[in-house]
């Protein structure tokens, strides 16, 4: 079973309890029923929101993710939480320099991983990934713990997007604003910590091809407008790689972040 609990920070509406409602929001958000409502979405004409959505079956267990498991939630504006995506963020700059070190070789490893995600190894697809790559790392290296935060209406639309869906137990993981390429926002949700934090195989270093917080990293920094402005169009490891035909896997997310991590499934 999954463990979760809600993030320190984050209060109840008790005014919403005798309608058999709760509301989850952020500290110094004041309570309103209409706060993710018609006025907000009225009078906020900003983009869509970009997002990485849970899939069906890829909650850790404790029989398969050991130390990777993520029992608790952190408060997003926290020390503890700002240390965790610090670690996770050089963790991704080391995948994806090691993916651009492949590119450079472009030897028969580098053009089987390239075959692999996007159905390509010629080299118009190692010139498309060179400077996605290059702003992956230098997008990731620009991150500080101020760049998280909680993902709700507010901090959405402040950040140039719709106000969003907010915290939600069955929302997304995590969301950016694409044309937020000053900032570099990214919002979490709940659902961030009922994911490992890097998805790999027992006793291995190996990635099981779920979802994880470090997937989930490089897969939101790929939205952004100056990186790759990437889309939504096959979400997991599994249905990207099984999609990698499709001329759309070349700027899909999760497609990227695979590539990246060298996610080795079959």
């Amino acid at each position: 079973m999954a463990y979760f609990k809600i993030p320190g920070p984050l209060g109840l509406n008790p005014e919403n309890q005798s309608k058999g409602l709760w509301n989850y929001q952020a500290p110094n958000v004041p309570w309103s029923d209409d706060q993710y409502g018609k006025n907000n979405l009225s009078s906020h004409s900003g983009t869509q929101l970009a997002h990485k959505k849970l899939q069906k079956n890829t909650i850790s267990t404790t029989t398969d993710s050991w130390s990777d498991e993520v029992l608790v939630c952190f408060n997003v504006k926290g020390e503890e939480f700002g240390r965790l995506m610090m670690e996770l963020r050089d963790e991704a700059v080391n995948y994806a320099q090691n993916r651009k070190l492949e590119l450079l070789l472009w030897n028969d490893q580098s053009k089987a991983r390239t075959k692999k995600w996007f159905n390509s190894s010629n080299q118009e697809i190692r010139d498309y990934l060179l400077p996605i790559i290059d702003s992956i790392i230098r997008v990731l290296r620009s991150l500080t713990p101020d760049n998280f935060d909680y993902d709700t209406a507010e901090n959405n639309m402040q950040a140039g997007c719709a106000p969003g869906r907010g915290l939600r137990l069955d929302g997304s993981i995590a969301t950016v604003c694409p044309s937020d390429t000053e900032k570099h926002r990214i919002s979490i949700n709940m659902r961030f910590f009922e994911i490992p934090k890097r998805g790999v195989i027992y006793g291995t270093n190996e990635f099981n091809g779920r979802d994880s917080q470090l997937m989930t990293l490089i897969h939101e920094v790929t939205h952004f407008n100056d990186v790759a402005a990437s889309s939504d169009d096959f979400y997991s490891a599994r249905n990207s790689l099984n999609h990698a035909g499709d001329p759309r896997a070349k700027i899909n997310a999760d497609s990227i972040s695979s590539y990246i991590l060298g996610i080795d499934i079959k």
